[in-house]
């Protein structure tokens, strides 16, 4: 069977086409866009994948930041990780770029990362069955850690400059930040406690599953450094496995570093279990 149509029959996939790679990446990625369904949301996003298919690869799910269509995913995030070996699902959040439903800053639209876990293990050519990687970065790490409370599936994550504590988060920022959490959250930190408590992983470590590689670089102003610092050490303090990795200098983008090779290197690192039966043609 032709991949495209093998990627139409994935689990909850509405419609689907192919499209073109951003140059940079053209001669190694190919790249499909998606509409899936959620919680009886049309949910968008993306499938990248290495332009040559070996028999089995490993599945990744990317996490994007932003909000709404704020820094909404543009596809060579995802390119990046596929031209290092990785499948990789990343969605847009429902509600966003052409979505139906409401995103509410780590609410619901945790299900539509939790959904792309389901197609990826489906997808004929991963090597697992039963396991999947993650990487999320800002907002999406958020996300990521939120997954990762909830999945047994996630063999292994990286989170990059992510928010891991949204006190922090609505009190390190301007008002912009601020009333992402008042329109999508419902209020601020008095009037919204649990749902703030939620959202910050460093209040419940003992829930993350999988390992955890945080990245964050020293001069990022958009999630300060003390977020990824504060998350390291309370995981270390409940026993899980983790490592952190600071970028002296590095903004939020985390750009001018090597960390999406240490992302791959680190999920590598965890290698996916049971490999899966030869695929059907």
């Amino acid at each position: 069977m032709h991949l495209l149509e093998c990627l139409k029959k994935l689990p909850s996939m509405l419609d689907m086409q192919k499209e073109e790679a951003p140059a940079a990446f053209a001669d190694s990625v190919q790249l499909y866009k998606i509409c899936y369904e959620c919680d009886g949301c049309r949910v968008m996003g993306y499938i990248a994948l290495p332009l040559e298919l070996p028999e089995q690869l490993p599945c990744c799910i990317y996490n994007r930041g932003g909000n709404r269509d704020f820094a909404y995913l543009r596809p060579a995030m995802i390119c990046q990780f596929a031209k290092r070996g990785l499948a990789v699902f990343a969605s847009q959040y429902r509600g966003n770029v052409g979505g139906t439903g409401m995103e509410e800053f780590g609410g619901a639209e945790v299900n539509d990362v939790i959904r792309l876990i389901d197609m990826a293990l489906a997808f004929p050519w991963s090597c697992s069955k039963k396991s999947v990687y993650m990487i999320g970065h800002s907002r999406g790490g958020m996300m990521t850690y939120l997954a990762c409370a909830r999945d047994p599936r996630i063999k292994a994550a990286v989170v990059a400059a992510g928010i891991s504590d949204s006190f922090i988060m609505y009190q390190s920022r301007e008002w912009d930040m601020k009333e992402v959490y008042h329109e999508l959250v419902g209020g601020g930190p008095k009037e919204k406690r649990e749902e703030f408590i939620a959202r910050s992983a460093t209040y419940w470590p003992e829930k993350i599953i999988p390992p955890m590689l945080i990245l964050q670089g020293t001069a990022d102003w958009r999630v300060t450094p003390n977020q990824g610092r504060k998350m390291y050490r309370k995981l270390k303090e409940v026993g899980k496995e983790c490592k952190l990795i600071i970028y002296p200098g590095a903004d939020h983008s985390l750009r001018g570093t090597a960390y999406q090779d240490a992302a791959v290197q680190w999920l590598l690192e965890h290698p996916l279990e049971e490999a899966k039966q030869e695929k059907s043609l």
